[in-house]
């Protein structure tokens, strides 16, 4: 790649979206080191707790899916910035709460809100890079979301351990309204007269059968993802009796190195031929790390080192399942990708619902081969949809 191809990636338009990313990714996974304090805060058990992660799941999934014909109404830049207003007052209306219901539904309104922003991203990103450097695009946005386990969790984790998950939620609110005032400045460009016509891709064009392959594959892999994401921190609090103040250090460590894989994967993808090839062997990689940390005794230092595993191969799986959605003919794309929004929503609902029970019961070694089966099966998925449809960008 030549150093002219390289400077015309818009780091700008990167550089606000993986904040935006990360704060998409943090009114979620903020809340994984404080779900045994919500329970009790709230008077309900952690597997209703679940429930809300899971509601939140699908409102990402609903609006996500809306997305294109949205932007073309309203423009993405104003969806962008939009999006990112709701979410920040979201979190400050759960801080606020004193009933669960309450969190539960600024829940849902906050997942509507990152849905559209993903969608959205993912579209402006998508249609603003060539196939050849779509690798290492994606690899950045899916980085900033990466983000928020690294820097996000840790940090809430500690910041909680003195304001509580009230105090986190507000300061969460405040950091995603500062990205949304950021979005004004660095986002130009994006109005209806830029998306008109992409927003109206054919559905049907859309769907073919290897792209449903490959969202399916997306599906699994949010399952795996999830589960360790949402309920890592439960683990090594009832498994390893860690306390908050206790969990940054392996929280980070952990999501460093899920970081690490997304921009290692971004590299990988845009140097490899064979994308599908690649996300089967990542995808075989997570599973049998899945198995490998739920499944023997570890000690906590043994545990950490498996999921540093674990993320590092599951991030580098992604940049190459995002290029090959990417890589579906423009007036399509934005379709997909915003599908594939909805796709990933099911995947996290799933991880909610499915990790709320297996936690509840410590049933970690079920985890482990669930999480297992479910990467063979991403795998096999994304072979079948390596036969990529006429009018691709690339023969990749």
């Amino acid at each position: 790649m030549t150093r002219s191809n390289a400077a015309a990636l818009p780091l700008g338009l990167l550089a606000v979206g993986g904040a935006g990313m990360f704060m998409s990714g943090s009114i979620g996974t903020g809340r994984a080191p404080f779900l045994l304090e919500m329970a009790d805060d709230l008077a309900v058990d952690i597997v209703v707790l679940s429930h809300m992660l899971a509601g939140s799941s699908v409102a990402v999934g609903v609006s996500s899916f809306f997305t294109g014909p949205l932007a073309e109404r309203l423009g993405r830049r104003g969806l962008l910035v939009g999006s990112l207003a709701v979410m920040a007052a979201m979190m400050a209306g759960s801080a606020a709460a004193w009933a669960y219901w309450q969190v539960l539904l600024a829940a849902v309104l906050g997942g509507l809100a990152s849905g559209i922003y993903m969608g959205s991203i993912y579209g402006e990103v998508g249609d603003r890079v060539s196939d050849s450097q779509r690798g290492r695009a994606m690899g950045w946005l899916i980085g900033g979301q990466s983000l928020a386990l690294l820097v996000g969790v840790p940090l809430a984790s500690w910041i909680g351990a003195f304001i509580g998950w009230r105090g986190v939620s507000l300061v969460i609110g405040g950091a995603t309204a500062l990205v949304a005032g950021a979005t004004v400045v660095l986002v130009q460009g994006g109005g209806r007269a830029a998306v008109a016509g992409m927003a109206r891709g054919n559905l049907r064009a859309a769907l073919g059968p290897h792209v449903l392959a490959l969202l399916g594959a997306s599906i699994t892999e949010r399952i795996c993802f999830g589960m360790l994401a949402t309920y890592f921190a439960s683990y090594l609090q009832i498994a390893h009796q860690l306390t908050l103040l206790q969990l940054p250090v392996p929280l980070m460590l952990v999501a460093g190195c899920n970081f690490l894989g997304n921009l290692l994967g971004g590299r990988i993808t845009d140097r490899v031929a064979n994308r599908p090839l690649l996300y089967a062997a990542m995808a075989v990689g997570t599973g049998a790390a899945a198995v490998a940390l739920f499944v023997p005794p570890w000690g906590l230092g043994g545990a950490v080192g498996v999921a540093c595993l674990f993320m590092l191969v599951n991030g580098a799986s992604r940049p190459p399942l995002f290029a090959l959605l990417g890589g579906v003919p423009a007036p399509v794309r934005a379709t997909v990708l915003g599908i594939n929004i909805s796709c990933a929503s099911v995947g996290w609902m799933s991880a909610a619902l499915l990790g709320g029970v297996l936690v509840a019961a410590q049933a970690w070694t079920a985890m482990g081969w669930l999480a297992c089966a479910l990467s063979v099966a991403g795998a096999a998925l994304a072979w079948m949809g390596r036969a990529r449809p006429q009018g691709t960008e690339a023969g990749r």
